[in-house]
């Protein structure tokens, strides 16, 4: 399958510096640094460098597609964060009970 763009640029990062397919703060630095122009105000390098949305989701979908592995911590800190942030929304089913019952 072809990468896209931004997947190139990701995957490209990755390869650069391995760890950063386990911390994606590490690689949006990795990939930001790159594209940073001194000079620039702030706002003016951020509208020119790939947003951390869409370099997070190609970091997913390179895992997906068997592009980049997560070694076994980051696996482990990703499920441990995917169940906090579930447990926060959501929302318990009393069975038996309808809404007048409480």
């Amino acid at each position: 399958m072809k990468l896209t763009k931004k997947q190139k640029v990701v995957y490209d990062a990755i390869q650069a510096v391995p760890e950063a397919a386990n911390d994606d703060k590490l690689l949006l630095a990795t990939i930001w640094q790159e594209r940073w122009i001194d000079g620039l105000s702030l706002y003016e390098n951020l509208k020119r460098v790939p947003n951390p949305e869409s370099i997070t989701r190609s970091r997913r979908k390179l895992h997906e597609m068997g592009y980049i592995k997560y070694s076994k911590e980051a696996d482990d800190r990703r499920m441990e964060e995917f169940n906090n942030h579930r447990d926060e929304y959501v929302t318990p089913i009393l069975f038996g009970m309808s809404m007048g019952d409480k």
